[in-house]
């Protein structure tokens, strides 16, 4: 019988220091619980050492009763003293580098300044990240723009401030003008690319390799009247007469040749370009200066302002350079008054030639540019 006590016994003892361990071990790798003891001031580790003192003094306690009662109170009084020591010295503090109270292994703010009121994450209680007044712990929405007005929630007011049907939230242009069409992120459209406001651009037209002015029209550097773009003398001094090229005019030039009333379809004949580029050549401008005084005595009529080439080259790089010809056609007639409106630019490369390209002078005649009548 003193033989089958003492091996219970000894089994309660090796399932004591068992459980002490796995315990603790247990305990060290749950993060919840980890952040709980730690920052309750241990509770649930603090239990664990009067456990062991209990089991230490039953076990001991136990296994000296076979002895006497004397030896069994000395027993019990060393194995709960034991049980207790072993179970305590098991127990290591977590790391806490910013001494918040919040282990570091779950701390998502390791560097709070010292005596701050944390959150169980670690983070300080009064942060707020988007600066909206509301602090993150109440903030159910934390990045909200800033300027925004918020509820109690942090979350925005949907409103529409500036009245162009975008909320607030989703405006990127919150003061955009009354009545001005807008795109999905509420800024102002730019039809014509050129980095104007269509309701400050007054050339909405304006093709878009060409350098515009906060108003939208071509950039004009000598103020001589003709725009960069076409000017071939761009450092003109002020006061100086300059013909359509931007050039001081040195004699009297003969009158313009006389452009016919625009029909259906009709090539502009007398407008040419320098070889291989769309630069206009300056002989060209009396019969493009001609073309907009009648676009501008017919307001309401549209033209196409079409570009043709030769079939020289590959297709793509001739179809390129008529659209770009047509381009600068179009700008020259806006920059002499046509309204943007009225006219369409678009090149057509070799397509609808008008004579064979097969001799030189049929070469030539299919370099054109036509003004298309669209309507009125």
């Amino acid at each position: 019988m003193k033989s089958l006590f003492q091996l219970t016994a000894a089994g309660l003892l090796i399932a004591f220091v068992t459980g002490c361990a796995s315990t603790n071990n247990s305990m060290q790798e749950s993060k919840g619980a980890a952040t709980d003891a730690y920052r309750t001031g241990q509770d649930s580790k603090i239990a664990q050492p009067w456990i062991c003192a209990i089991a230490g003094a039953l076990v001991a306690g136990g296994l000296a009763s076979t002895e006497n009662k004397e030896s069994a109170l000395i027993g019990a009084a060393v194995g709960g003293g034991l049980g207790w020591w072993a179970c305590r010295s098991m127990e290591k503090p977590l790391p806490d580098a910013d001494k918040d109270g919040v282990p570091d292994k779950v701390d998502m703010c390791p560097d709070t300044p010292s005596g701050s009121q944390v959150t169980p994450n670690g983070c300080d209680v009064n942060i707020d990240t988007d600066g909206d007044g509301i602090p993150d712990r109440n903030d159910k929405c934390a990045a909200t723009l800033k300027g925004l007005e918020v509820d109690s929630t942090g979350c925005p007011v949907n409103k529409d401030a500036d009245g162009d049907g975008v909320p607030d939230d989703l405006d990127m242009c919150i003061n955009t003008p009354a009545g001005a069409k807008v795109l999905a992120n509420g800024c102002e459209e730019d039809t014509d690319g050129d980095g104007v406001p269509d309701t400050s651009d007054r050339c909405a037209g304006t093709p878009r390799e060409v350098k515009v002015g906060s108003d939208g029209c071509a950039l004009d550097t000598d103020a001589d009247g003709v725009p960069d773009v076409l000017d071939r003398c761009p450092d003109t001094k002020p006061a100086v007469k300059v013909d359509t090229a931007g050039c001081e005019m040195l004699s009297s030039k003969s009158a313009s040749p006389p452009v016919a009333p625009i029909k259906d379809k009709m090539v502009l004949k007398g407008v040419n370009f320098e070889s291989g580029s769309a630069t206009i050549t300056r002989d060209s401008f009396p019969t493009l200066d001609n073309v907009a005084l009648q676009l501008k005595a017919s307001p309401g009529t549209k033209v196409e302002i079409a570009g043709f080439t030769d079939n020289s080259g590959t297709d793509v790089l001739n179809r390129a350079l008529s659209q770009r010809r047509a381009e600068m056609v179009m700008s020259y007639l806006i920059s002499k008054g046509v309204p943007a409106a009225n006219l369409v630019a678009k090149g057509y490369g070799p397509d609808q030639p008008i004579a064979d390209n097969a001799s030189d002078d049929g070469r030539a005649q299919n370099r054109r540019v036509e003004l298309r009548l669209l309507g009125n």
